[in-house]
């Protein structure tokens, strides 16, 4: 073999190991849990872990059952199959929901489309209904933690029962 083809062996070699590091990303772990409020489970609430130590942050939707999955938010991780770093986590949960001026009138009918304008505007400006109380929607004000390990997290580690105000 020819000093030549050696050099773009090794070349390629290195090349291939460092995308495949790249396209890894992280080790991350398997995180699930349940959101619930006064009791019943929370739909459609986004719970997000921010890390103590600041590094790679978290996110995941509950589904009808409070039912959250964490993916972390950064190069490759979500590649990885889900769940996040292991780590120190302060943790957020926030469902609002924001005034629905409803669709836009046809605007030829000046007086509706006016009307919804003015709805709009008003909608714009104001702020959402929490669903969740307000509190729990930042990971400063919420009090809430968790710690992830190795391997896979679940359970009442993972459980946020969370107290109207």
């Amino acid at each position: 073999m020819s000093a030549d083809l050696k050099t773009i062996i090794v070349l390629l070699s290195f090349g291939l190991a460092a995308m495949e590091g790249c396209s890894r990303g992280p080790a991350v772990q398997y995180v699930e849990g349940v959101v619930t409020l006064d009791g019943k489970p929370v739909e459609a609430a986004i719970v997000s872990f921010k890390p103590e130590a600041g590094g790679l942050a978290a996110a995941g939707t509950t589904d009808a059952a409070g039912v959250y999955k964490l993916n972390a938010i950064g190069t490759g991780a979500a590649k990885a199959g889900g769940g996040t770093v292991p780590g120190d986590y302060l943790v957020a949960i926030r469902k609002w929901e924001y005034l629905d001026p409803g669709p836009a009138p046809d605007p030829t009918d000046a007086k509706a489309y006016a009307d919804w304008q003015d709805r709009s505007l008003k909608a714009s400006r104001r702020e959402p209904t929490y669903i969740t109380p307000k509190a729990y929607g930042d990971a400063a004000t919420s009090g809430l933690k968790a710690t992830v390990k190795q391997g896979r997290n679940t359970g009442e580690a993972f459980r946020f029962d969370l107290k109207s105000e």
